[in-house]
């Protein structure tokens, strides 16, 4: 391209569509490129065929409604559960987690959960004596965590939420929360003020950013089900949004453009990146030229870039303390009917192990309610095909109301309408051995894979332990006939929540970026997103991000 931009943003997930918005918003006289790999649309159509394609897939994974674009061939989206088709996984554990690598990026397939971080997961190593202080505290970026409820559009409880865990809020939510399922109020009401390790037990509704009414011309929530992987209505907040906005007020886009490098002047400013367009194999690169750079490429893709384009890493920090959270789920029977899967997946959350003395020994955790029955654990289509299939027979067992009276028979004990099911995640030390670099195999397009190397320690594994004994508690103080059938140490799944690996701070000797995504090494150079965090707190991090890089842009305008 002949044109240099002012700021050339590289990645269009949540973080990067915000700061393209917000920067030309602030400053239209100045040129912003919105670059990305993907090449979906981001109107009604596309999203109606994202749904089709995922209600004729047998495969119910995230990746589901999202196979049959071009670009899936020739960018590929890792696989759910332990990659190993784009990953190259050296162990010793397994990177279960995923996400989109399309334009919208993974908040097309998120859950849009949004409780805000406290106070104490930006002090783990003054308080209890382990991860990392980050460079600021929760005081000093509330106000950005009110503006970004504002744009995701979240509905919750303000007054539930206010200084809870000492997380205080000086703003309303733009919303109300979304109404609570009937499986959440039977628990609430039988477990609300009774003691599980030592903590007295509230269910509170849980922030998300899903409309539970008509807001910035999206619709309310139609309480369909499946909002991973596919919200079919565009309630819940995606990045296509304000994407849309950006493009609104005069933000370029670049799609279909896979950034294989970022070129240096002698001084070690950047002059440049270079793309491949994959509609164009055989091709050479092309180069897009700026004044300021911005990469906002996710926690794995980041460092895979940086490290490819051998951008300074004299501290060895690149790609170190990658985070994730560990999930797993107590599943059993309520003794009543509550019906799963009217509603979204999850409406309330018990936040009360978030935090406290016990951070010290092992991993804090969130508890989530489920309204989708056993979750992971059951799809829905296992849990009726157990239901209308014999194993040992190789036969349909049961058919027309012998079938209705198994699903949802008031009289009989394990009834899908019973299916309960309350999630927990926790959060995981920033290990420098947990660290992506770049792997000898190629991906189509003939960049290095990135190459993870992965390890759960005492502190997680202890904490994913003492979870599954609150939650199953917590069901049996619900009246739950709880599942306890042994499973492997330790069972985890990944949450799609990658972090770290461009950990920011005030030091050149423990970071690589500063507080406002800075790099170090190079003047013009930025990083935004979910690879600068310092902690993985047990919470989505969607929210953190998206007021960071609301932040970020802030800073950039006021210095240009």
């Amino acid at each position: 391209m002949s044109k240099q931009y002012d700021y050339v943003i590289v990645g269009a997930g949540v973080a990067g569509a915000l700061l393209a918005w917000k920067i030309k918003s602030e400053k239209p006289e100045k040129s912003v490129l919105l670059v990305d790999a993907g090449d979906n649309e981001l109107d009604a159509s596309m999203r109606e065929q994202f749904v089709n394609a995922f209600a004729l897939n047998v495969d119910r994974s995230i990746l589901a409604p999202y196979r049959g674009l071009e670009s899936n061939r020739a960018v590929p989206s890792p696989e759910s559960g332990g990659d190993r088709k784009y990953f190259v996984q050296a162990g010793p554990d397994i990177h279960k987690s995923n996400y989109l690598r399309i334009v919208g990026g993974s908040t097309w397939a998120w859950r849009g959960n949004c409780p805000r971080w406290v106070p104490a997961d930006f002090e783990m190593e003054s308080l209890y004596h382990c991860g990392k202080d980050w460079p600021f505290k929760y005081k000093d970026i509330e106000s950005w965590f009110c503006d970004a409820e504002i744009e995701l559009g979240v509905s919750g409880n303000h007054v539930e939420q206010d200084g809870l865990q000492g997380a205080f809020r000086s703003r309303s939510y733009p919303m109300g929360p979304i109404a609570q399922a009937l499986g959440d109020i039977v628990i609430k009401k039988r477990v609300d003020g009774e003691t599980v390790y030592g903590k007295r037990l509230t269910v509170l509704a849980t922030p998300q950013a899903r409309n539970s009414r008509e807001y910035q011309g999206r619709a309310a929530c139609l309480g369909n089900a499946n909002c991973i992987p596919i919200c079919p209505t565009g309630a819940k907040y995606d990045a296509s949004v304000h994407i849309k906005k950006a493009q609104s007020v005069g933000v370029e886009t670049q799609w279909h453009a896979v950034v294989s490098r970022i070129d240096l002047k002698e001084n070690g400013t950047v002059n440049g990146v270079y793309y491949l367009d994959w509609r164009q194999p055989g091709t050479s690169e092309q180069h897009i030229e700026g004044k300021m750079f911005i990469l906002a490429a996710h926690a794995i893709e980041t460092p895979r870039l940086w490290l490819n384009s051998g951008l300074d890493n004299s501290r060895d920090l690149v790609g170190r303390f990658l985070m994730d959270h560990l999930s797993a789920e107590v599943t059993g029977y309520l003794n009543q009917p509550i019906y799963p899967f009217r509603g979204p997946q999850n409406t309330s959350s018990i936040f009360d192990f978030r935090d406290g003395e016990f951070r010290s020994r092992h991993a804090a955790f969130n508890v989530t309610v489920g309204n989708d029955g056993w979750g992971r654990k059951l799809h829905p289509f296992a849990a009726l095909e157990k239901c209308v299939w014999n194993e040992k027979t190789g036969r349909i067992s049961k058919l027309g109301k012998a079938l209705q009276y198994e699903l949802g028979g008031d009289d009989v004990a394990k009834a899908v309408t019973r299916l309960v099911r309350i999630g927990y995640s926790t959060e995981q030390l920033p290990d420098p051995n947990n660290v992506v670099t770049l792997a000898d195999e190629k991906d189509p397009l003939g960049i290095p894979r990135p190459k993870i190397s992965y390890r759960l320690d005492d502190y997680s594994i202890n904490g994913l332990a003492q979870g599954r004994l609150v939650c199953a508690e917590i069901l049996e103080k619900a009246g739950a006939d709880v599942d306890h059938t042994p499973e492997p140490s330790p069972s985890y799944n990944g949450a799609g929540h990658p972090m770290g690996t461009m950990r920011m701070g005030s030091s050149i000797f423990d970071s690589v970026v500063n507080p406002y995504g800075r790099s170090h090494a190079h003047a013009n150079l930025y990083v935004i997103g979910s690879s600068t965090l310092v902690t993985g707190s047990t919470v989505n991090p969607t929210l953190l991000l998206a007021a960071l890089a609301l932040r970020t842009a802030s800073y950039l305008v006021s210095h240009s």
